[in-house]
């Protein structure tokens, strides 16, 4: 199983600003820590999962664009079987964790497009950053699906960090229903897997 190293985990999380976290209230109480540096903390983000009007257009781009695997492709019945819905879920380089989901639920397709900014950002909004040493070829395909809008082309950005600078190839899409897809490279540190 590969994973990114600490080093490209903490480069990912520099680009969505995770470092800038304001402390939690005081009172407010914190999730137990890993007793020591080496110890695995105990919870994993398995799977986002995005709310979709049209699953086929945002196939088109997870999976036909972007690469991803379908693991899973199911529709569901609401308990009362009054209504259908389809979830997919695609995995990128793991069988269990990093899993993205997307489910249409049986009206979904009725839905106006989403009211979002064409360049810019919004509160409550959500970025999928994926990492991939081909961006040469993943943004152009990503790019050129229907529906998909270009926020950024690929352009070189440094972030600082632990005593180094982090340089990355940085680009920025909207997916067919408004969602942020960021796609990067790595520069220096090289991307390393375990």
């Amino acid at each position: 199983m590969r994973t990114l190293s600490v080093l490209t985990a903490a480069c990912l999380a520099l680009s969505l600003g995770a470092c800038n976290e304001a402390p939690p209230p005081a009172g407010a109480s914190e999730p137990p820590a890993p007793s020591a540096a080496n110890e695995r903390n105990p919870l994993d983000l398995r799977r986002t999962t995005l709310l979709v009007r049209d699953l086929e257009a945002s196939l088109a781009l997870y999976r036909d664009a972007l690469g991803m695997t379908v693991s899973y492709d199911q529709m569901i019945t609401s308990r009362d079987g009054s209504s259908q819905s389809r979830l997919v879920l695609l995995k990128a380089n793991d069988e269990r964790i990093g899993m993205l989901g997307l489910w249409q639920l049986a009206d979904a397709g009725e839905a106006p497009p989403p009211n979002v900014p064409e360049t810019g950002f919004a509160t409550g909004e959500i970025v999928l950053l994926f990492n991939t040493q081909e961006l040469d070829t993943v943004f152009p395909a990503a790019a050129a699906v229907p529906g998909v809008r270009v926020m950024s082309e690929p352009s070189y950005r440094e972030y600082p960090g632990d005593g180094m600078t982090f340089q990355v190839m940085v680009s920025m899409l909207r997916d067919p229903d408004g969602h942020i897809v960021e796609l990067n490279r790595m520069i220096h540190p090289p991307l390393q897997w375990d």
